[in-house]
């Protein structure tokens, strides 16, 4: 599946360049052209930060607020496919730990499926939806240069999906793959021989591979 088919399909964003620190609540510049992007000239990290920066809570409830966010519980995902399928290209481009440092050790044009399997999900409580919704209420109110400035533009990370990664390429290639995944230290979660292609799993290591945006000046609790 390409990006624009896994956007449309499942009305969600890829990340690009993932990594288990991307929680719920972080910003996001969503330009109209190209990548979603962690970092834009005056976009705060996360919105927690923009509260801060913006003096309506304290570092405590900053702290408690990020701490909160951190351990949403992760759930089954409902969506339409437990197995999200995707173009060789496109995951070599989203900078996936796994598949980062297996392209370093092992020619990813070699293997010919990619999978995404056992889809799990981080969604923003209802709770921690209105928390954030009377914080922004707040800053619009007493500070609207502040929340017009930073953030009234940028998106919101409101759910995240984790999934293990799971390749497949012919058995031509294992040998030569099973020392790419020994020389990158990679762990195998489950591997499983057919007659002429074997398959590898490997396990999400909490970090998510797609994410739901939300625009922060429609936000509601």
């Amino acid at each position: 599946m390409e990006i624009k088919k896994f956007r449309n399909k499942y009305n969600l964003e890829l990340i690009p360049a993932s990594h288990e620190d991307i929680i719920l609540g972080n910003l996001v510049w969503d330009p109209i052209i190209g990548k979603p992007k962690f970092d834009h000239p005056g976009m705060p990290e996360h919105v927690y930060n923009a509260f801060l920066d913006a003096g309506i809570i304290s570092r405590d409830n900053w702290l408690r607020g990020i701490n909160e966010l951190h351990t949403e519980k992760i759930k089954f995902a409902h969506l339409a496919d437990r197995i999200i399928n995707m173009e060789a290209n496109v995951v070599s481009t989203l900078e996936n730990p796994v598949i980062h440092k297996l392209g370093e050790h092992f020619e990813l044009k070699k293997i010919s499926k990619f999978h995404f399997g056992n889809i799990q999900v981080k969604v923003l409580s209802n709770l921690n939806r209105i928390i954030i919704d009377n914080y922004l209420e707040i800053l619009k109110k007493d500070n609207w240069k502040a929340y017009d400035g930073k953030i009234r533009r940028v998106f919101m990370i409101t759910e995240l999906y984790y999934g293990s990664v799971q390749l497949i390429l012919s058995k031509k290639f294992k040998n030569e793959l099973d020392l790419g995944l020994k020389e990158a230290q990679l762990t195998i979660m489950e591997s499983v021989e057919f007659d002429k292609s074997v398959e590898y799993t490997f396990d999400h290591d909490k970090v998510p591979f797609a994410m739901r945006l939300e625009k922060v000046r429609d936000f509601n609790g």
